[in-house]
């Protein structure tokens, strides 16, 4: 089991809104929650933001965890850069592609640990997903239901 987790945009907002909503699921959230407080789960500063572009439940709730979102420190910014250098289509001008992709990325990098995203993988570089620039990279990815299982959370 990994010790450090980087959550994407899109695991806190399909995750609450769509797959597991903290009204039904409240437990996984709970979980999640203390996750946080552990240190074991965060997301970069640009998460927050992209989260803020909302006034809903998610952006509540991402408010209320306060621990969740690290600055962008000189280290991540030294793996953003590696990151882009590689791979500078994953934040493609006018893409509707998140700027915040390559963060969640480096930060996984930075803490040797792994990407949390519900997005998919587009399967070619020339327009690449956070799943696809992560294998290319060698960063371990999971979505929200890899994540539970990794945990061995099981409920009843």
């Amino acid at each position: 089991m990994t010790g450090f987790y980087s959550f994407d945009t899109s695991t806190l907002l399909n995750g609450q809104r769509d797959l597991l909503p903290p009204t039904t699921f409240p437990a996984v959230w709970e979980r999640i929650e203390q996750m946080i407080g552990a240190g074991r789960i965060r997301a970069i500063d640009l998460v927050r933001e992209e989260l803020a572009a909302r006034e809903d439940e998610v952006h509540a709730w991402s408010r209320a965890q306060p621990d969740l979102f690290v600055e962008l420190t000189h280290e991540v910014q030294l793996a953003v850069r590696s990151v882009l250098a590689q791979h500078q289509r994953l934040i493609g001008i006018g893409s509707g592609r998140s700027g915040a992709d390559p963060f969640v990325i480096a930060l996984a990098l930075v803490h040797d640990g792994v990407v949390v995203t519900e997005e998919n993988p587009s399967r070619n570089l020339a327009r690449p997903k956070i799943p696809d620039v992560c294998q290319a990279m060698g960063v371990r990815q999971l979505n929200l239901l890899g994540f539970i299982q990794e945990q061995g959370w099981v409920f009843r």
